[in-house]
C-alpha cells in the first residue's frame, strides 16, 4: 500500500517546495532556487517513473501533479515579476492566458457540462518555452553570463509567442465548445 501511494508523496513533496522556492528567490537565494527548481523537475519525473513502475494512477495523482507543477510554475512567474527579473508585460500576459483558461473551463463546466480539457499542443509548447525562460532568468541571476541574457532574450520571444498563441487558441476551442449544446447527464 504505501508503495503505491509513493507517487504522491513524491508530487506532494514537489508541491510543498513552491512556498520556499518564494522565500529563496525573495532572499536573493538564487542559486538555491535553481537548485530547488532543479530538484523539482527530478521529482517531477521520478514520481511519474514512479507510478508507472508500481501501476498507481489514482484520482490523487491525476489532480495533484499538474496542481505542483502549475503551482510552482505561478509561484516562479509571480516572484521573479515581483522582483522585477521579468518583464511586467510578460508576467501579466502569462497570468492572464491561465485566468482566462481558467475561467473558460469553469464557465463551460457550469453552462455546458463539459468536463474535460486536453491540453492543445500549442499550450504545451507555451509551457514550456515558459519553463525554459524561467530556468534562464533564474541561472542568469545565479551566474550573470552574457550567454545566459542572450538565451534569456531568445526565449523570452518564444515564451510570448506561443503564450499569446495558445490563449488565443484555447479561446477560440472555449468558443466552439460554448455553442455545442449542453451535455446532458444520465
Amino acid at each position: 500500500m504505501l508503495l503505491r501511494q509513493l507517487p504522491n508523496l513524491i508530487t506532494s513533496l514537489r508541491l510543498i517546495c513552491s512556498p520556499v522556492l518564494v522565500w529563496l528567490l525573495i532572499e536573493s537565494k538564487f542559486k538555491e532556487a535553481l537548485g530547488l527548481v532543479l530538484f523539482a523537475g527530478l521529482t517531477d519525473w521520478f514520481d511519474g517513473f514512479t507510478a508507472r513502475k508500481v501501476g498507481a494512477s489514482g484520482r490523487l495523482g491525476v489532480v495533484l501533479d499538474p496542481l505542483a507543477d502549475k503551482t510552482m510554475l505561478v509561484a516562479l512567474f509571480v516572484t521573479l515579476g515581483f522582483l522585477g527579473l521579468i518583464p511586467a508585460w510578460l508576467f501579466a500576459l502569462v497570468v492572464a492566458r491561465d485566468v482566462v483558461i481558467v475561467t473558460g473551463s469553469a464557465l463551460l463546466r457550469m453552462f455546458r457540462n463539459i468536463r474535460k480539457f486536453v491540453p492543445s499542443i500549442l499550450g504545451k509548447i507555451s509551457t514550456f518555452f515558459q519553463i525554459v525562460y524561467v530556468l534562464l532568468v533564474l541561472l542568469h541571476a545565479a551566474f550573470p553570463m552574457e550567454l545566459l541574457l542572450t538565451l534569456q532574450k531568445i526565449a523570452l520571444i518564444c515564451t510570448t509567442v506561443f503564450t499569446f498563441a495558445s490563449g488565443f487558441g484555447y479561446v477560440r476551442l472555449g468558443i466552439r465548445l460554448a455553442r455545442q449544446p449542453a451535455v446532458i447527464e444520465r
